[in-house]
Parts: structure tokens; sequence; C-alpha cells
């Protein structure tokens, strides 16, 4: 069924599951696979986690505080903590669907806040299929050693749907091939040195194009660009490994431990051990 072990007071109409596929649990995230009669239904249930329900096979559609939300087979949409949700499964045929569920506890805040602004519905993507094939093949029986990466496969499953959303949005905006060529050459994240005139000729334009090109359609210049995405892989770095903060900022190619430890600061409001703190729950 649509709902992990951490959704609670759900009614279910009297037609059964045909089966209950897979399961995988952990005390913050749950993948399931499930198959539904033709004509069943599920809910009204009040959400509680952050939830990514695909369509594998069927109809599927989803009344949310309301509003109706149709589901395609090889689509997937994004559930958040609060909606009143009803399901409905066709009348004709087998509904096939899996989902992943993660407690909010997981989701840092900058996930919550892109959760509140992404699309409610998306394509599956080949990276997603298989994050969630990940997720479900867990063995039952690797107990809670386990745990730590079903938890890893949510959050990365929860990232993938939201940038297939950022993608998408780029493109509706039009985004021209040299600010991608740009983003691409950033992405690579393999030199410690990065200068505007550089960067521009990577993306094939003057350094005043480019700074014009980013403020546009990213609202930021290059360099601040670029600085953001170096301390945003470390502020990952700090959360999830056991490096110094010195270490950290070696491999993210920040000039200095001052000068990440600003940024950190900067981007996230506190200093880069509260952050790792906060995250270990310390």
């Amino acid at each position: 069924m649509p709902s992990g072990s951490h959704n609670k007071r759900i009614t279910i109409s009297n037609r059964p599951l045909i089966s209950n596929l897979r399961s995988v649990i952990s005390a913050r995230v749950t993948f399931g696979d499930v198959v539904y009669q033709p004509g069943g239904r599920f809910g009204p249930r009040v959400q509680s986690d952050y939830q990514l329900v695909v369509l594998v096979d069927g109809a599927m559609q989803i009344e949310v505080d309301g509003v109706p939300r149709e589901v395609q087979p090889g689509h997937v949409t994004l559930l958040r903590p609060g909606g009143r949700e009803n399901f409905a499964f066709s009348a004709v045929r087998k509904s096939h669907h899996t989902w992943c569920a993660l407690r909010p506890g997981i989701v840092s805040a900058e996930l919550r806040d892109a959760c509140a602004q992404a699309a409610s519905v998306l394509p599956v993507t080949h990276r997603f299929a298989q994050l969630m094939e990940l997720g479900l093949a867990m063995p039952l029986t690797a107990g809670t050693q386990a745990h730590g990466l079903i938890d890893a496969l949510g959050l990365a499953v929860l990232q993938a749907y939201l940038f297939t959303d950022a993608r998408q949005q780029r493109r509706a905006a039009d985004e021209p091939d040299t600010l991608r060529r740009a983003l691409a050459w950033v992405g690579q994240e393999d030199r410690e040195r990065t200068d505007l005139p550089t960067m521009a000729a990577a993306a094939g334009v003057s350094p005043t194009q480019l700074v014009t090109l980013f403020k546009r359609h990213l609202g930021t210049t290059p360099l601040r660009y670029v600085w953001e995405t170096r301390t945003r892989r470390g502020a990952q770095l700090l959360r999830e490994t056991g490096l110094t903060v010195g270490d950290v900022a070696f491999r993210c190619h920040v000039q200095t431990p001052v000068h990440f430890s600003r940024w950190i600061k900067q981007l996230y409001g506190v200093p880069p051990k509260a952050l790792r703190a906060r995250a270990w729950g310390a």
C-alpha cells in the first residue's frame, strides 16, 4: 500500500490487496511495492511523511486536500506531510505501484524548502528508477546494519526527484546552451582554481556575457554560484563523513578552512561543527 510504517489511522476498502510484493524498512525510511485489485481504494489518511509514489502499471488518482491528482504509469508523485489523501485505483485492471516514505526528521531544511516548491507529478527517470530498485532490493536479512544505507537511498531518491524537477524548470525557462556548458564545467569539480575568464571560455562567451546569463537565469554571479556549489558539497561531506573541516574544505577546493566556514555560516546560519552536530543529533 502507498504507506510506510510511519503513517497511522489508515482505512482501506474491503477489496483486498493482491500482494504486498516487497517492503524494506528502517526507523526513518520505508520502501514498498504493492499491487491493488481492480476498484481498490485507500484512505482517507493524513500524510505524515515525505512520500514518493510511483505508478508502475494500471491507473491511480489521488485526492490531496480535496484537489484531484492524476498519476499515469511511468510517473511519480510527491506527497508532503500534512496533506489529507484518498487513493482510487483502476476499476478494470490491477494497479501496481512502489513508494518511498521519509520521516520529516531525516529531511533537511534545504530539501524541505525544495519539496515545497517542487512539481507534484514528474516522469520517472532512469536514475530515479535505479535508486528505487536499489532500495527495494535491500535484503531483509541485512538487519539493523543496513538502516544507514536504507536512509541514504531514501534521501537519494528524494534528491533525484528534486533534481529532475529543477532540470525541467531550467528547460522551461529556455536555458541557453552557453549557460548549460558553464554549469557542466562547474559540475565537473576537478580543478582547484576557478576564475571568470576560464569559465567564460568554457561556455563560449565573454566574461561580461556570462555574468549577464547567470544573473538573468540563476539570480547570482558565476563565481558565487561556484562557491555555493562547493559549499553545499562540503555541507554534505560534513553530514555524512567524519572528515575534519580542513579536509572537507580541501576536497571541495575552497581556499581555506576559514573561507569554507564563512560560506557555511552564510548559507546555513551556523558554523561547520554546529551543522554536523545538528545532522548527527549531537
